[in-house]
């Protein structure tokens, strides 16, 4: 055995040990359903696991709820309730509090929405920042909203062209990802939101890459508004809506950007005129996806009883670990580890450096370990702390090991560009 295969089994023992040790984490990842035989699961930054409940839950709603009582649904049952109420269920894992958070629309409406809000918050500035290199979506949001013409968008290449972009006193809000979505690098939030807020301007962040996966505090960190995708690590399945986070000192300070019959203040009343709810139901637009909430649900129950705390610790031990086992290894050689290795820098996925990752990624999901890969050459292992175990990191490494050493990613077949 080389010297290299020593160390990993040595960090296999450990790693069996710290899942032994772990009997919180193994009671949540009992809710979930298990995957295919075989298979390792590293694409949380994707599409999370699913829930066990989902399935029947699924099919009691379809046979019950539409099937036999159909628009009785309406009145007996908490359809028309659940964007609030889902919204309650995810407010402890994300630093927040019940009435703070509506689940509803996809991440991009979402961003559309409350950025058009935040510069309501701040009626005599006209200048949005930006990441440049941020998930497409965004950008793309905060450009369309600058071509209205009474908007400016200024970019930043880095957190630290922050201060200038702030230094003119023009800037109305600020747009960011707290996590990028290819190096994983994490921004610090309590630190970015008290310079924003000492300018004069509002934060707007995107936790994507960063709730369901590691602790998050809007109300502590005093964030102003934050979205989120449902259908990552939160695990809200296959196009899961979207969540506004609204500080409960904006929700009542200006209307809605799309003002839908959903964010009345009397929704039934049917009103000629438009009078927004009181509270965070004033961001809901049209009727709630009945079928993606009841989804949804059985994820946010389970995220009700998880200590975001323990999820961070959780997420920091199997990160550092996967980290270390390539570090242990020939692979140090030709991956280059591009997330941070600091935790709290860190979010939800680890990224290497690899020249040819789309075609190591697929070589790897055909060895039964699913992963990711983001042009030009980031390599993504989407850790989830409720359902990752340690042992799978080792059997992973050990897979890759042998696809690196073997050159079998350089197979035609896993040249084609994936999702």
């Amino acid at each position: 055995m080389t010297s290299a295969g020593s160390s990993l089994h040595q960090c296999q023992a450990l790693d069996a040990a710290l899942d032994a040790a772990d009997p919180k984490t193994a009671h949540l990842r009992a809710k979930f359903a298990p995957g295919a035989l075989n298979t390792l699961y590293f694409d949380a930054n994707s599409i999370g696991p699913m829930p066990r409940s989902a399935p029947e839950r699924m099919h009691r709603l379809l046979d019950e709820g539409w099937r036999i009582a159909r628009r009785r649904s309406w009145n007996e049952s908490d359809w028309l309730d659940k964007p609030r109420l889902l919204g309650d269920q995810l407010a402890r894992v994300l630093g927040a509090q019940a009435g703070d958070l509506l689940v509803g629309d996809s991440t991009s409406v979402n961003q559309f929405k409350l950025l058009r809000y935040a510069l309501q918050l701040a009626p005599k500035r006209t200048v949005v920042v930006a990441q440049r290199e941020v998930f497409p979506s965004n950008r793309y949001v905060a450009e369309g909203v600058a071509k209205s013409g009474d908007v400016q968008l200024r970019l930043i290449d880095s957190i630290t062209q922050l201060p200038a972009a702030l230094a003119l006193g023009d800037v109305a809000v600020v747009t960011l990802s707290h996590v990028d979505y290819r190096s994983s690098e994490r921004l610090d939030m309590p630190a970015t939101n008290a310079r924003i807020r000492a300018a004069g301007a509002i934060s707007l962040w995107d936790l994507s890459h960063s709730a369901g996966a590691i602790d998050v505090a809007l109300r502590a960190s005093e964030a102003d508004l934050a979205l989120g995708c449902g259908y990552k690590y939160l695990c809200g399945g296959p196009g899961a809506p979207s969540f506004v986070y609204v500080n409960p000192r904006h929700q009542q300070s200006a209307w809605p950007a799309i003002c839908g019959w959903m964010g009345h203040a009397d929704t039934f009343a049917f009103s000629p005129e438009f009078e927004p709810a009181a509270d965070i139901c004033r961001f809901q637009v049209g009727t709630p996806s009945v079928l993606a909430n009841e989804a949804f649900a059985c994820a946010a129950e389970i995220w009700q009883s998880v200590d975001p705390q323990q999820l961070n610790e959780r997420h920091r031990s199997l990160s550092d670990g996967l980290i270390e086992l390539v570090q242990r290894c020939e692979l140090a050689q030709t991956l280059e580890i591009t997330s941070p290795l600091e935790h709290q820098r860190r979010g939800g996925h680890v990224a290497f450096r690899f020249g040819d990752a789309q075609a190591l990624s697929q070589a790897l999901v055909a060895a039964g370990v699913v992963v990711s890969a983001r042009k030009p050459d980031s390599l993504r292992f989407g850790i989830h702390p409720l359902t990752t175990r340690h042992a799978d990191l080792w059997e992973s490494v050990e897979r890759m090991r042998a696809i690196v050493a073997n050159g079998t990613w350089r197979d035609p077949k896993f040249s084609k560009a994936q999702v």
